[in-house]
């Protein structure tokens, strides 16, 4: 007996060793090589497939660029910012409840007032028509209202009440194999006709305008162009309305490193509160306001100025210009055990952390 516990407890010790040895041999892994900063540069292409390099990122898109069209039922969504099908309110069928499909299909279309029923609902949505239209999807069951602005609102029957439900805009994107995120931000420009969309989690917006029957939907640039350069006071404007460039104003560009040529051309524009300077390629529009002229990029320039953190602004090629991202390091098995290692020791030392501390209840009773 006694030599199959000194036995166990020389296993034992040799496995406390081993285990402390390989931990120390983990714990020692080289550190993780940080990645560069993401950097601007022209867009390169490989001598063999013409494609851009795998360490680049194109900006793709400098303006908003068409993706596709959707149908107008959805300005229902845009115009109080939900984008899934969320219900509204519901209505009692009362003595309608014993009707057929047919009749009840006749009944949604002839007898009911949908605008007053809107108005009077919690949300407080208004439908823009005295008279909307009803589309039957499922005759006695399932219903499309649609209103003058062609906003849409979807119609189910359950048992004896209607449920008045928005279209699920997610679908609308769902079907361009576009993921939407839930965290989404919606801006009204102009009720029923022009909004923004920010989905914050991908990093992406988007322009909806409402088009003649439809409406349009733009992907917006991922990366903001910065169109105000810089400021002067309006001292120079006698000498822009001379047709020259003060010394503010050069100086201006100069700290923007925008070295103007002595072929730049100042072109002053009806009012007699705005100039465009034309240097080749490159257009800057300047405009008066009651105390400083405003320098603003063109968007027609070769070359914008983009900015993708505070710290990370640039000019670049506005048809061939992308955003230098380093790979992420890849991690060695030794490096991954290190690092959930830690983790675990980390989440061992809060845990103990929690059961020293003293219960609140207990030392309440202990003061009274």
């Amino acid at each position: 007996m006694k030599i199959i516990l000194k036995t166990l407890l020389i296993g034992l010790f040799v496995v406390i060793v081993i285990g402390f040895l390989f931990g120390v041999y983990i714990l020692n892994a080289p550190s993780v090589v940080q990645s560069e900063p993401p950097k601007f540069q022209v867009h390169k292409r490989t001598a063999v497939r013409g494609r851009p390099t795998v360490n680049s990122k194109p900006l793709v898109y400098t303006k908003n660029k068409y993706l596709f069209s959707i149908e107008q039922r959805y300005i229902s969504n845009l115009n109080i910012g939900v984008y899934s099908r969320e219900m509204l309110f519901s209505v009692a069928l009362a003595q309608r409840a014993i009707l057929t499909p047919d009749a009840l299909d006749k009944e949604l279309k002839t007898a009911f007032n949908w605008k007053e029923m809107f108005e009077d609902s919690l949300g407080g949505i208004k439908i823009n028509s005295n008279s909307p239209k009803i589309k039957v999807l499922l005759s006695g069951q399932d219903w499309l209202l649609t209103d003058g602005t062609g906003a849409g609102y979807t119609v189910a029957r359950n048992n004896d009440v209607l449920d008045i439900y928005l279209p699920n805009f997610e679908d609308a994107f769902n079907t361009k194999k576009i993921s939407l995120s839930n965290d989404l931000e919606f801006t009204v420009v102009k009720t029923n006709q022009h909004w923004l969309m920010k989905d914050n989690k991908y990093q992406q917006s988007y322009e909806i305008r409402n088009g003649k029957d439809k409406l349009n939907v733009y992907q917006q640039s991922k990366y903001p162009i910065i169109k105000l350069l810089f400021q002067v006071d309006t001292t120079p404007v006698n000498t822009l309305s001379e047709g020259k460039l003060s010394v503010e104003l050069r100086e201006g560009f100069k700290r923007k490193k925008i070295p103007l040529s002595v072929n730049a051309k100042l072109v002053a524009e009806e009012g007699g509160t705005s100039w465009q300077v034309i240097d080749g390629t490159q257009i800057y529009n300047i405009q008066k306001t009651e105390s400083r002229l405003n320098v603003y990029l063109d968007l027609d320039s070769k070359w914008l100025y983009i900015g993708i953190t505070d710290a990370l602004k640039g000019w670049i090629p506005r048809e061939s210009g992308t955003v230098f991202l380093p790979s992420t390091p890849v991690l060695s098995s030794r490096q991954q055990l290190k690092e959930k290692l830690i983790a675990f020791m980390d989440r061992f030392k809060r845990n103990e952390k929690d059961t020293n501390k003293p219960n609140q209840s207990e030392d309440s009773e202990l003061t009274e």
